[in-house]
């Protein structure tokens, strides 16, 4: 699937910084996408989209949770390899794009553009790879009022990585 807009939305849940949109094709979730400052809802379309509202509302209830859904398995062979290393970051962690390529043994680009690639917000964690960490926390991730930055803070504020 290209990317996700609303309008291609199976159901959308609607949160406090904005939306999350799921698409399924064929009885597997093809995407799941955060729609920054977009606050709307769409009444799930179908069982699984039902289920995948149900679990990702359920996530931001209790953030240690993980999604358990069938996934269309998209994405070359190395974001692959790259998004299951992020799924084994556990939630209220984080790993730089650094020890991230250190450990596949690619380059911190090639871990930040699988990032950028991620089909499944959530259910890869991408937000939990951070550009370095500071006392502070993340650094070096962009502008802090950007949406997507916005949303990734409060993402690993939610998992516990970052202090309220």
């Amino acid at each position: 699937m290209k990317v996700l807009t609303p309008d291609r939305c199976d159901a959308i849940i609607r949160t406090s910084f904005g939306s999350i949109g799921v698409a399924v094709e064929e009885n597997e979730v093809a995407a799941i996408r955060i729609f920054p400052d977009l606050f709307v809802e769409k009444m799930p379309r179908d069982d699984l989209s039902a289920e995948a509202v149900r679990q990702i509302g359920y996530y931001l209830e209790h953030p240690g949770t993980c999604l358990d859904l069938p996934v269309k398995k998209t994405g070359s062979e190395t974001c692959r390899r790259i998004w299951e290393a992020m799924m084994s970051i556990p939630s209220g962690e984080v790993r730089t794009y650094g020890e991230l390529g250190s450990l596949l043994r690619l380059s911190p680009a090639a871990i930040s553009l699988a990032c950028q690639e991620n089909p499944l917000s959530l259910y890869i964690p991408s937000h939990r790879v951070i550009a370095i960490t500071g006392s502070q926390g993340p650094v070096g991730e962009g502008d802090p009022e950007h949406p997507d930055i916005r949303i990734k803070y409060w993402l690993l504020k939610h998992e516990g990585f970052l202090r309220a």
